[in-house]
């Protein structure tokens, strides 16, 4: 049996479709598929079928859809083989579960090939990608309305143009120029503003030999995007169409050059307990995609405090940006407040990113910006997203930055990186306090949220509504089911315990604030270091907010003496100034402070 939600949402078993039943039922299948294996909570499920139209009874209306489904699957499986694995819908103590081979449910397969494909090559790839192409039936959950189908919708699009660019090169390269051109023309027909597949569409149409109608896509596509987007194509698929007219692709099976490395899809995965943000991915989207004049690639720098969630942010921001860049993510980790670890120099950046485009690195007698020089030229006209992962300072990223309107690049550090320049800077603070709890509850389970709300708000609070810290928190509360939320909320509450409580498997506040600290400590300037021993003093401060004259005598330092080393620990996010010459250090960072 399996469940296909790449086109109508349905069930296929013994080689047939099967009626599930009415649109809701169908929402209620596809919100436990998306997690096949795992649970999902009522209150999930309620929110991904109803979205804000919630009925009265919601809990009775899933439970009715939930009895008929299970129902519906028994009767399946009776058409199937009897020696194949069945497939239930069980309940367990977080939610339900559908218990089911994740690569029987086709928007996970499709995922594993696009995964095995990365990381193939030759014929494997191919015939990955192949079978991926096949799994595409049209519009996901087509038949589904509703938010959360919408976004399942969207996720999955930006995936295929990714996987079907990917396809068609190698289709090109080995000269089945006429199969691309049959299916992009069909594909093309349902997004018209994929830029990536009529590129492929025009270069698989020249390859035959039809050059007027390889004009023909030019000018439909361009169309389309003028009146729906408000602006031209982009540079490449520009520059192919000045190729085409002036007879460059005229040849059958010529002019067609493809890379015959890998195209890198290196993005972590994107975490599926993701909650809020909504204006910060907004701003990102914007930044990144607005058309721009200038030849320079369009840059945001996301900086914050420790566990804040930063990095999250960023890979969030990529994952939904797939679509906009499908020539290639490339993540590189720059380990810039990591522990016991230098960070990567410019030089070791600038490798790894030759080899991920497969291409050979300078020799270490390059220097850094003849190296930086040489990928730029290596990446120019192609729409790629670079994500740069907390960077220590501005000189360390200047190199990687790379050239051209249809690459992006995505930064994230512990402090503001003034010295870029002009780009988009981006403050991350911690979450509100709903938002805090709901993460917690995604990874808790939100029955044993729901039975002790208050201290669900008490431990988030501790928490400072860090991401960092409300993960380690859930994680260590799902280690230990039999927990009962208040036996965590009474050991954060324990200064004494609670970085120890916010620590698991070497994850956790304490080992993110080192890194910070360590900086300062290790510091050739000796404002730094004096910086970190200011930051040991204001520990024992009694009150709160701190003002610059209580910090001078309490550092017996001058007043600018005093100020220097407490907007350097600012600077460093281990303070906070909440206005001109006021500052605070959190209790997770007073705790930490007096640890050291």
């Amino acid at each position: 049996m399996k469940i296909r939600l790449l086109g109508l949402a349905d069930v296929e078993a013994a080689g047939r479709s099967l009626d599930v039943g009415p649109q809701q039922r169908r929402l209620v299948l596809a919100a436990l598929a998306v997690d096949a294996g795992n649970p999902v909570s009522i209150d999930v499920l309620t929110e991904r079928v109803w979205g804000q139209d919630t009925p009265d009874a919601p809990h009775s209306a899933l439970y009715s859809h939930i009895t008929r489904l299970r129902n519906f699957l028994t009767e399946a499986a009776r058409t199937e083989d009897p020696a194949a694995r069945p497939v239930t819908l069980t309940k367990g103590a977080q939610g339900y579960i559908l218990q089911i081979d994740r690569q029987d449910v086709d928007l996970h397969r499709i995922g594993s090939l696009a995964e095995g494909a990365r990381a193939a090559h030759g014929e494997r790839r191919v015939l990955a990608l192949r079978e991926a192409m096949a799994l595409w039936r049209g519009q996901p959950l087509v038949n589904l309305t509703g938010y959360w189908a919408g976004t399942i919708r969207r996720n999955a699009e930006s995936q295929f143009v990714g996987i079907a660019s990917a396809w068609a090169a190698d289709e090109l390269r080995l000269g089945n120029a006429q199969a691309v051109a049959d299916r992009l023309a069909t594909v093309l027909d349902s997004y018209p503003l994929a830029e990536p597949l009529a590129e492929w569409y025009v270069r698989a149409l020249c390859a035959l030999g039809r050059t007027s109608e390889a004009l023909q896509c030019y000018a439909t596509v361009r169309q389309q995007i003028a009146e729906q987007l408000g602006h031209e194509p982009g540079p490449q698929l520009r520059d192919l169409h000045m190729a085409v007219l002036r007879g460059e692709l005229d040849t059958p099976h010529q002019g067609i050059t493809i890379s015959s490395a890998p195209l890198p899809r290196q993005l972590p995965s994107n975490g599926a307990h993701f909650v809020g943000r909504t204006d910060e991915l907004t701003w990102i989207r914007d930044a990144l995609t607005t058309p721009r004049p200038q030849a320079a690639a369009p840059l945001v720098s996301i900086h914050g405090a420790a566990g804040v969630g930063k990095s999250a942010l960023a890979i969030h921001a990529a994952h939904q940006l797939l679509h906009h860049y499908p020539e290639g993510q490339v993540y590189v980790e720059l380990g810039g407040s990591s522990t016991g670890v230098p960070p990567l120099s410019p030089s070791e950046a600038l490798a790894r990113l030759f080899r991920t485009l497969g291409a050979e690195p300078p020799p270490p007698t390059v220097q850094a910006d003849e190296a930086a020089a040489q990928l730029r030229s290596l990446v120019a006209g192609r729409k790629m997203l670079l994500v740069l992962d907390n960077a220590s300072d501005s000189d360390q990223i200047k190199p990687l930055l790379l050239n051209g309107a249809g690459c992006g690049v995505i930064v994230t550090s512990r402090q503001p990186l003034a010295a870029l320049g002009g780009v988009g800077q981006l403050a991350v603070r911690p979450l509100a306090v709903d938002e805090a709890v709901a993460l917690f509850g995604r990874l808790t389970g939100a029955e044993r949220v729901a039975a002790e709300p208050t201290a669900a708000v008490a431990i988030v609070k501790l928490c400072q509504c860090l991401p960092l810290a409300v993960t380690t928190a859930a994680a260590r509360l799902a280690a230990r089911p039999s927990w009962p939320l208040a036996e965590l909320h009474s050991r954060l509450a324990d200064e004494a315990r609670r970085l120890d409580n916010l620590e698991i498997e070497g994850m956790g506040m304490r080992a993110s604030l080192s890194g910070s600290y360590q900086r300062l400590t290790e510091n050739a300037d000796p404002a730094m270091r004096a910086a970190a021993q200011a930051f040991k003093l204001l520990s024992g401060y009694s009150q709160p907010v701190v003002t610059l004259s209580d910090a001078a005598q309490l550092l017996s330092e001058s007043r600018a003496r005093a100020e220097l080393f407490l907007e350097r620990l600012v600077d460093a996010q281990l303070l906070e100034t909440v206005a001109p010459g006021l500052y605070q250090m959190n209790d997770l960072l007073r705790l930490f402070a007096q640890e050291c």
